[in-house]
């Protein structure tokens, strides 16, 4: 991590002048940031396998792309953020009584088949996430709507005997999808917003750092082949990751 700067002003009129919010130390730590964010990108599975989770990177996603909001004078104002909030939660609910309509018809299907009381003959409910909460939170949401369109695709359930049907919830996925992804940006950018230039900077560099301990534990340098990997986390390649 870069020694702290000192606070003396800018006065070359370079690219950082005219940046201006962040002097020079701070910028190279978001470009750094940045690489190390597509390195994660990249290794996503063997970063969640050592405790990085997909939430984790976003939460890292969201400091880079305040600090770089910041640079240019952006960013989401607070309408914008409740109205975007207001649309993922809308989406969500739709998508979520749309999987539980899928989930409603596989239990008439499975009633209806078990009626003659032949094995047999009974509409097997794997695969529904019948009594499973599927809402616990966006991943969660996310996977259960893709399990249960798939399986709605697979079978040939009351009320879904139509490709248009399996669309219609398809279709709210990826409304879902969008709005929260931007409702994301909006809701983690509206805490980060709160914080200083200093602390958001140390907020990024304490989640950058976090990621890079990580690879450093996954890819030791003692094994030269690691290197290249070590690299895109701008970790040394020679030697451990120190504190």
């Amino acid at each position: 991590m870069p020694e702290e700067p000192n606070p003396q002003p800018d006065t070359a009129p370079d690219a950082t002048r005219k940046r201006g919010y962040f002097n020079k130390e701070q910028l190279e730590d978001i470009d750094e940031a940045a690489s190390v964010l597509t390195a994660a990108h990249s290794y996503a599975v063997e970063m969640a396998d050592q405790g990085i989770t997909a939430a984790y990177v976003d939460s890292f996603e969201s400091a880079i792309a305040e600090a770089q909001n910041r640079t240019a004078n952006a960013g989401l104002t607070k309408d914008q953020a409740e109205t975007e909030t207001a649309e993922s939660l809308a989406a969500a609910k739709a998508l979520e009584a749309g999987l539980r309509k899928i989930q409603s018809s596989a239990k008439q299907k499975f009633k209806m088949l078990a009626e003659d009381g032949d094995p047999s003959t009974n509409f097997p409910l794997d695969g529904y996430l019948i009594g499973a909460r599927i809402n616990t939170s966006r991943a969660i949401l996310i996977q259960s709507a893709t399990a249960l369109i798939a399986r709605a695709t697979a079978d040939d359930l009351p009320g879904f005997s139509t490709p248009e049907k399996i669309n219609a919830i398809q279709t709210l996925l990826t409304a879902y999808k969008n709005s929260e992804e931007t409702q994301q940006e909006g809701g983690e950018g509206k805490g980060l917003a709160r914080l200083s230039r200093d602390e958001l900077i140390d907020t990024l560099n304490t989640r950058r750092s976090a990621i890079q301990h990580a690879a450093d534990a996954i890819w030791p340098y003692t094994n030269a082949l690691t290197r290249p990997i070590r690299s895109s986390f701008q970790i040394p390649t020679a030697r451990p990751l120190t504190l």
